[in-house]
C-alpha cells in the first residue's frame, strides 16, 4: 500500500527563473485580449472522408464547439476531431474535422451561433487527432500594468535570448489543484481495491495527465531553484529543439555550446512505468535529483506506474518564437505576440 503524499504545491508556488515578478498586470479583461491561432503545420490533402473546418470562436470552449457541431450535423460526438484544447475566454482560431458526408452542404449560417464563425473548409483523408498541430500563435494584451517598463523590457529581452521554464499551465491541474487531488483519491481507491472507482475514459485520462504534469512541474521547479534548468548535469537526457527526439548526454564542450545556442535542452521526467532498457532514462545527478523530488509523492508515482502509464521525458526549457512586444505607457498596457509549439 502506498504512503500518502506530502501537501501539494500550488501553481503560484513554483520557482521563477528570473526571480519574483517585479510588476503586475491584468489579463483576459476582454475576449480580444487573449487571441490564439492554431498552426496545423501540414496541408490538408483536398480530398478524403473528413472535412476540416477552420473555426474562429469566442466565449466557447473547444469541447462545446465539438458538441455543437455534432448536434448541427446529426453525427456522433466521437466522429468530431480536433488537435488541441483552446481557452473559452478568448478569441481562438482552430481546426475541427467532421465526417464529409455529414458536412456536404454545411454553410457558415448552419452553425447558428454568434460566437462561432466558419472561416474555411478543406477535405483530408484522416481525422484530426489530439496533438497533430505544429504550433499556436498568440496575441496577448496585458492591461493595468503596474511596474517599471524598463525592467519589463529587460526581462522580455532575456526571455527572447534564454527561454522560459517549460511548466505545464494551471488549467491542466484544475482550479486549486483539483484535478491532482482527484487523482490522489482515485489512486487511493485503486490501491485499496485493485480496481478503483469507475471513471469515464475521458475523466481517467484527464486525471493521469494532471498527475504527470504536476510531478514534472515540481521537478522543474527544483531545477529552477538550483539554477540547473538550463544547464547540463551529469546523467542528462537532452531534447533536440523543436522535435520529439531525445539522446543521452556526454559532458563535452560541443554539447555545452549547443545548449548555450538553444539547439538542445535538458529534460525532466514525465513520471510513469519505466520500461526495461529504456535508452532515455536519466542517470547520475539527474536521476538522484528527480528521485528525491518524487519521493514526496509516492501515491501519485505508484498510481501512474500501476496503471501502466509509460514514463517519458519533456524539455525543461521553452523558447517562444517570433516574440515581439509593444508598450502603451499612456494606457499602462503591454501587447505581446509569439509562437509556441503544440503542448508548450
Amino acid at each position: 500500500m502506498s504512503a500518502d503524499d506530502l501537501p501539494l504545491l500550488d501553481f503560484d508556488e513554483l520557482a521563477f527563473a528570473g526571480g519574483q515578478p517585479a510588476g503586475q498586470a491584468r489579463i483576459k479583461q476582454r475576449f480580444e485580449d487573449f487571441q490564439v491561432d492554431e498552426v496545423l503545420g501540414f496541408e490538408p490533402t483536398g480530398s478524403g472522408e473528413h472535412r476540416y473546418l477552420k473555426i474562429r470562436k469566442q466565449d466557447m470552449g473547444t469541447t462545446q464547439v465539438a458538441s455543437m457541431l455534432a448536434e448541427r450535423l446529426g453525427t456522433d460526438l466521437s466522429s468530431i476531431g480536433y488537435s488541441g484544447m483552446k481557452d473559452r475566454r478568448a478569441v481562438c482560431t482552430q481546426w475541427f474535422s467532421v465526417p464529409d458526408k455529414a458536412a456536404q452542404y454545411l454553410t457558415a449560417s448552419d452553425l447558428g451561433s454568434p460566437f462561432v464563425e466558419l472561416l474555411e473548409t478543406r477535405n483530408n483523408d484522416r481525422k484530426l487527432k489530439i496533438g497533430s498541430h505544429r504550433a499556436n500563435r498568440f496575441l496577448l494584451r496585458l492591461r493595468a500594468f503596474s511596474g517599471d517598463f524598463d525592467d519589463l523590457q529587460a526581462r522580455i529581452e532575456h526571455v527572447k535570448a534564454a527561454g522560459v521554464p517549460n511548466y505545464f499551465g494551471p488549467q491542466r491541474l484544475g482550479r486549486a489543484m483539483s484535478n491532482v487531488t482527484q487523482a490522489q483519491d482515485y489512486f487511493r481507491t485503486f490501491d485499496e481495491t485493485r480496481e478503483g472507482i469507475r471513471l469515464s475514459r475521458k475523466k481517467r485520462s484527464m486525471l493521469l495527465s494532471a498527475s504527470r504534469s504536476y510531478l514534472f512541474n515540481v521537478i522543474l521547479s527544483k531545477r529552477v531553484t538550483d539554477s540547473s534548468w538550463d544547464r547540463l548535469l551529469a546523467g542528462e537526457v537532452l531534447n533536440l529543439d523543436g522535435t520529439g527526439r531525445f539522446f543521452k548526454a556526454q559532458s563535452d564542450q560541443e554539447l555545452q555550446s549547443r545548449l548555450a545556442a538553444l539547439d538542445i535542452h535538458p529534460t525532466g521526467l514525465l513520471a510513469g512505468k519505466v520500461r526495461d532498457g529504456d535508452p532515455y532514462t536519466a542517470s547520475e545527478a539527474v536521476a538522484k535529483l528527480e528521485a528525491a523530488v518524487l519521493s514526496a509523492y509516492p501515491r501519485l508515482c505508484a498510481g501512474l506506474s500501476a496503471l501502466g502509464v509509460a514514463a517519458a521525458r519533456r524539455s525543461l526549457r521553452l523558447m517562444p518564437r517570433n516574440l515581439e512586444y509593444k508598450f502603451d505607457k499612456n494606457e499602462n498596457s503591454v501587447l505581446l505576440s509569439f509562437m509556441l509549439p503544440a503542448g508548450g
